[in-house]
């Protein structure tokens, strides 16, 4: 099983952010590949459903279940693609930056199994599937930071 973590710091609320993240509108501004939601049902609550396609060069069709939900703390799913099953985590801790500016670290930790268990699957993992996750988180996480400091100087006239 692989195991990729990204995080980064968001000026932002842990109240802002956690209120962005679950806004599906904005969903296709930051998450990486995403596309439209299909169906949902009770999603994010603990034992949600969500369908969700990637764009054309993404991961397809995703399912996701909701395995734990603590607003303004943590949000875990278990999710599966044509290609991956596993589980994400997503964190929410409120932290200061190096300079001292408050906001919020936002962390997300996917572990993942491979669908195809052949000869060369834990190879093939090792060099191209387990970067190409991370990077993926990456960008989510830096379009995510984008998108909540953009929402952040709208609502504080500093």
């Amino acid at each position: 099983m692989g195991r990729v973590a990204e995080s980064v710091h968001v000026v932002a609320s842990p109240a802002e952010a956690w209120e962005l993240y679950f806004d599906p509108s904005a969903w296709p501004s930051w998450v990486d590949g995403f596309a439209h939601v299909d169906s949902s049902a009770g999603y994010p609550e603990r034992g949600g459903t969500m369908r969700w396609r990637s764009t054309p060069a993404g991961r397809g069709v995703v399912e996701e279940r909701v395995l734990e939900h603590e607003p303004g703390r943590l949000h875990r799913i278990a999710f599966s693609d044509p290609e991956s099953e596993g589980e994400l985590l997503t964190t929410f801790e409120l932290e200061q930056d190096a300079s001292g500016e408050p906001g919020t670290r936002v962390g997300q930790a996917a572990t993942y199994r491979l669908r195809d268990a052949g000869v060369l699957t834990r190879l093939t993992d090792f060099i191209f599937v387990r970067p190409q996750i991370a990077r993926s988180l990456r960008r989510s996480l830096e379009r995510f930071r984008a998108e909540a400091e953009g929402l952040s100087t709208e609502t504080d006239p500093r």
